[in-house]
């Protein structure tokens, strides 16, 4: 049973390709309503969408719609499941059963079970975590995103693997972890702390950079930092961290290399005030919960 539960939720999520954006609740909310509509008898459908529709401000709604409105899985795969969210503007933590501590940033959602089994520990990840694993050898610790499978005993890392973006990327800051990436066949890699493995799925390509992981993870204390980012990368980060949206106007500022670090209490207009430094001749305009940035 619980073999079947796993290989049903991570096809499932290898099937679940849209991206989470502001308007998730609400199609949330669409979407269970259509389902009770269908399946006014069945109460665990009613329970379970009345949880997500709490927690997400920005749940994986893709996987939800997918799951839920073609009925192509029952609800049994998912009846021990739970389903962690930190929405736009948020992060949230969690200590699982097994003692590993996870922390979420703006925009992500984990699955996890309830208990884990035997054999081995797996959850699944929408947007970027860090994971403090708990030492278990007898039950390897794995991290499944849409794109790769991070495999650990004990350790400290982190992975960002958000919808739309074009990279995915795992972080090593402690112990040792085998990363694996089936589109990109059946190679493992193992990376040693201090190093960050980037995958694109446009064209498979893996690479490797030597970063400062602590520097990596600490988006979980409130900073934000960011190393040679172009500005669409830091604009993907202050939409998530401040819950709003940002246009740009011009294809120079994808060519930009940007070294930066806000400090926790620095709001979005201290972050744009300091990019329009950074970026000469560039300015803003704040309307509501969008951000105009022009160049």
């Amino acid at each position: 049973m619980e073999k079947n539960k796993n290989i049903a939720l991570e096809q499932l999520w290898q099937e679940s390709r849209g991206e989470v954006t502001p308007r998730t609740f609400q199609e949330l909310v669409r979407t269970g309503r259509r389902i009770d509509a269908a399946q006014a008898g069945r109460r665990r459908w009613t329970v379970f969408l009345s949880a997500c529709a709490v927690a997400a401000s920005l749940a994986l709604v893709s996987l939800l719609t997918f799951s839920l409105t073609r009925n192509k899985y029952t609800v049994s795969p998912l009846e021990s499941t739970c389903n962690l969210v930190a929405g736009y503007g948020q992060t949230t933590s969690i200590t699982l059963e097994d003692g590993t501590r996870v922390s979420l940033n703006a925009g992500s959602s984990l699955l996890y079970p309830e208990t884990f089994k035997k054999g081995s520990r797996i959850v699944y990840l929408s947007g970027e975590g860090n994971f403090d694993v708990a030492k278990d050898p007898e039950r390897p610790f794995i991290v499944k995103t849409a794109h790769m499978d991070v495999q650990a005993l004990g350790t400290s890392f982190c992975v960002h693997s958000y919808a739309g973006e074009r990279t995915v990327r795992t972080t090593l800051k402690d112990g040792r972890v085998k990363v694996s990436i089936p589109s990109a066949g059946d190679d493992a890699y193992f990376l040693e702390p201090g190093m960050q493995l980037v995958f694109n799925p446009s064209d498979k390509a893996v690479s490797f950079v030597r970063v400062n992981a602590a520097r990596v993870m600490e988006w979980a204390e409130g900073y934000l930092s960011f190393m040679g980012a172009s500005f669409p990368e830091i604009a993907s980060v202050l939409e998530r961290r401040f819950n709003v949206s940002v246009s740009y106007n011009s294809e120079n500022m994808r060519r930009n290399a940007i070294n930066v670090r806000f400090m926790p209490d620095e709001t979005l207009e201290d972050a744009l005030d300091v990019l329009t430094l950074l970026i000469p001749g560039s300015r803003y305009k704040i309307e509501g919960d969008r951000v105009y940035y022009h160049f």
